[in-house]
């Protein structure tokens, strides 16, 4: 029998229409992805408020990580380049 998955080819139109995600990523991806963007949005709203943030919503990537990844993502392109060997960090 065919295996059939969720955002699959198959689906009927009305469950196509309720599907959000690409098949093959795991409960709670979208969640995860809200409550990065709700917590950031509640840190920049107490700033505007003047108010002090509270730590509990400082679970979000900084600008440090950001640029961090953006650095593990050139030594990948770089160690891909150069037949997959290990490079410096």
């Amino acid at each position: 029998p065919p295996v059939r998955s969720t955002g699959g080819i198959g689906l009927y139109p009305v469950a196509t229409a309720h599907t959000r995600i690409p098949a093959g990523h795991p409960e709670g991806y979208l969640e995860a992805f809200a409550n990065i963007y709700r917590n950031f949005a509640r840190c920049i709203q107490a700033r505007l408020d003047g108010k002090e943030v509270d730590p509990v919503y400082r679970d979000f990537p900084t600008v440090s990580d950001g640029v961090r990844g953006m650095r593990f993502i050139e030594k990948v392109v770089e160690s891909g380049k150069n037949e997959s060997k290990w490079v410096r960090f």
